[in-house]
């Protein structure tokens, strides 16, 4: 394809992921196939809703490289291995979406779902989990995409890649993807609760900087919960290594004065921050892990799945801090 025009159906693509709720603000990534040895990639952590062709980044499959000073995303190597591993996808999606990455919470090594569907099959892959970023994840979800006979996988406490032969496809793998997890976490009792991430959001009282989640997903956690740890990368990174929930109006104060989240008793989540997008990202991510949470509980065949590790989420939140937070503004 002309590079040009992968360049513009990479920021078309950008901008449809974020419409349809499938990443919250710069997390997930989208390329396109340009030759046999090159695509083009979102740069790292850029908004998408404003993506120019600077911002898309061809890089070479045979070694990573690029040109420029702008860096393709820190995902390329996943990108790069399904295209080594799969010569007929032309389009790749890494999203973070709700269903998927519920079930990504659960600790499982596949679903098997209620019916064939099309592109992904009656059983989906979960990859093990690797760090962000790293040949560790990379390398697991190299080996998921080999083994699968669909054209989606499932990065456990990430998310999920789709991939097909133009854009078109690709999406439709990750919309076909989000009503299978659907159907298979309604079917092990977890309620089909997640709400569209732009809608519903309310204004807090207390002052311009807070956003209140009260959606039923939410008030179910913090009625029955004391807790909130990371079952996702994206919470990790944007809310910390835990939330607490609490009903003391002088610890809520705090957590405004501090700039930091808290989960309210019985009220939902007040998503603190002095950025728009960090409120609305939170209003999305801390739902979305509160729904993993009850994935992971729900889960009967053997132990619960677990939260990640402490270490992991600490580092996660260190690196998004100095490298990431301020790049999607």
């Amino acid at each position: 394809m002309d590079i040009r025009d992968a360049k513009q159906q990479v920021i078309k693509a950008g901008q449809e992921l974020c419409q349809s709720g499938l990443i919250a603000r710069t997390w997930g990534n989208v390329s396109c196939r340009t030759g046999e040895d090159s695509f083009v990639i979102t740069a790292s952590g850029r908004n998408y809703m404003t993506l120019t062709d600077d911002e898309v980044i061809e890089v070479k499959i045979s070694d990573l490289s690029y040109e420029g000073d702008i860096k393709p995303s820190s995902e390329k190597k996943v990108h790069r291995e399904i295209y080594r591993l799969k010569p007929e996808a032309n389009f790749v999606i890494h999203t973070h979406q709700n269903n998927a990455s519920a079930v990504s919470a659960m600790g499982v090594s596949q679903i098997t779902l209620d019916k064939e569907y099309p592109s992904i099959g009656d059983k989906i892959l979960c990859a093990e989990y690797g760090l962000p970023g790293t040949k560790k994840l990379c390398f697991n979800t190299a080996e998921a995409v080999k083994a699968s006979d669909g054209k989606a996988i499932i990065m456990k406490h990430h998310g999920a890649v789709c991939y097909g032969r133009d854009y078109d496809e690709a999406f439709e793998v990750a919309h076909v993807l989000e009503e299978a997890c659907g159907r298979y976490l309604e079917s092990i009792g977890v309620e089909s609760w997640v709400q569209e991430w732009s809608g519903n959001k309310q204004q807090d009282d207390y002052q311009n900087c807070t956003l209140w989640n009260k959606s039923p997903l939410v008030l179910k956690f913090t009625e029955e919960q004391k807790i909130l740890k990371p079952y996702l990368d994206d919470f990790a990174q944007l809310a910390g290594t835990k939330l607490k929930v609490t009903d003391s109006e002088e610890e809520i104060k705090k957590a405004m004065n501090e700039n930091t989240p808290i989960l309210v008793k019985g009220k939902g989540a007040l998503c603190v921050a002095t950025r728009q997008g960090d409120r609305e990202a939170l209003y999305m991510v801390i739902e979305k892990n509160c729904r993993a949470f009850f994935a992971a509980q729900a889960y009967t065949n053997g132990a619960a799945g677990k939260p990640i590790k402490s270490w992991e989420c600490a580092l996660m939140r260190q690196i998004y801090l100095k490298k990431y937070s301020k790049l999607g503004e």
